[in-house]
């Protein structure tokens, strides 16, 4: 029986590593990266990079930053562990070596089960199963790519929370959402305001698509009905709001009768 090959530590030629195909990170930090190159510079790479040799080649399985550093530093070797993977293997590597970082957004970790679906048809059960997570969690991320442009970039910037951008995403008129969406953004927002936000918007739109609807009945107002009184002089019916006014005495008055 054929024994698994050991992974070997080799110190192979930046000029032969290929960068991952397919990089589910949004953007990596060109300040971090200067950071770690500094810090190799100090004291050397305390931890090699995992490749996976593809032909005479290899591919970044983890450690990007790692070999952007030594790019950075120009230098010409990197410690790497080669190891023989086929693509989901490196792909999960790869997944679970990014969803390890501490900097991770939310919109990031949904990015990276999207590729385990799209890319290595993985379910959403396999996928909890592999991170620890429950598959309705895999799908509330998976959700977050489904958002408007606007609701993604304030939760990759971690400038609103996901259940603040869950519920401002049930606000479906664009400029509507961009108003509640600046004042999240000014002024913080919770959870419960953002509902309460929603709640608002929702019914000032069913109270303008159903403008003789009120309070929620089915019934318009009724009509107004006119109300009529007695003329002094006449005792004719008059409508209220045609009489006018005389300020007469009671002696003026009875004349003026009298004389009718």
């Amino acid at each position: 029986m054929a024994m698994p090959s050991i992974p070997k530590i080799k110190n192979i030629s930046l000029d032969l590593i290929d960068e991952p195909g397919r990089i589910v990170r949004m953007e990596i930090s060109s300040e971090a990266v200067a950071e770690l190159a500094q810090s190799i510079a100090e004291i050397g790479l305390l931890q090699p990079i995992l490749l996976r040799p593809c032909g005479e080649r290899y591919e970044i399985v983890a450690g990007h930053r790692r070999y952007l550093a030594h790019r950075q530093l120009e230098l010409d070797k990197i410690r790497a562990l080669v190891k023989e993977m086929s693509d989901q293997e490196a792909a999960f590597s790869r997944a679970t070596e990014n969803l390890a970082r501490v900097d991770l957004t939310s919109v990031e970790e949904a990015a990276i089960y999207r590729d385990l679906v799209d890319t290595h048809k993985m379910t959403y059960e396999q996928i909890g199963k592999k991170v620890g997570i429950s598959p309705a969690l895999v799908k509330r991320r998976l959700d977050l790519l489904k958002m408007p442009p606007q609701l993604q970039d304030a939760l990759h910037k971690k400038r609103i929370s996901i259940s603040v951008a869950e519920n401002l995403w049930t606000i479906s008129d664009m400029t509507d959402l961009d108003y509640y969406l600046s004042f999240a953004l000014d002024g913080g927002c919770t959870r419960e305001v953002a509902r309460s936000w929603a709640k608002e918007w929702k019914d000032k739109k069913r109270r303008a698509d159903n403008p003789r609807v009120e309070g929620g009945g089915d019934f318009a107002p009724s009509e107004p009905r006119p109300v009529y009184v007695s003329c002094d002089l006449c005792v004719g019916p008059m409508e209220i709001g045609e009489e006018t006014v005389l300020r007469l005495c009671p002696n003026c008055i009875k004349i003026i009768k009298q004389n009718m």
